[in-house]
């Protein structure tokens, strides 16, 4: 056992455009430079991310077998530091 507390709100994997990720990304871009948040949903599940405090981007490529490639994008915070299946996935 690795001692990780892991507590999974929302996971979501689904196939889309190029152009259906990229409008995602800038949804999402765009909420968080604005307002400072953005809520998914999906189905009658909503959960709203909010980053605060002290924030990291993390940014991870890789290339397994030499034909999948893999990027990740992944914002981090800490609350209180200073500084599957179902619907579509939305930003609200």
């Amino acid at each position: 056992m690795s001692g990780h507390n892991e507590n999974i709100i929302f996971s979501s994997e689904e196939p889309r455009t190029i152009e259906e990720i990229g409008d995602f990304l800038i949804q999402a871009g765009q909420k968080l430079k604005e307002q400072g948040f953005f809520t998914l949903s999906q189905d009658d599940q909503q959960v709203e991310i909010r980053p605060g405090g002290a924030t990291k981007l993390e940014l991870k490529y890789e290339v397994k077998k030499d034909t999948k490639h893999q990027f990740e994008i992944e914002i981090e915070w800490k609350e209180g530091a200073a500084g599957g299946p179902g619907g579509k996935v939305n930003i609200g």
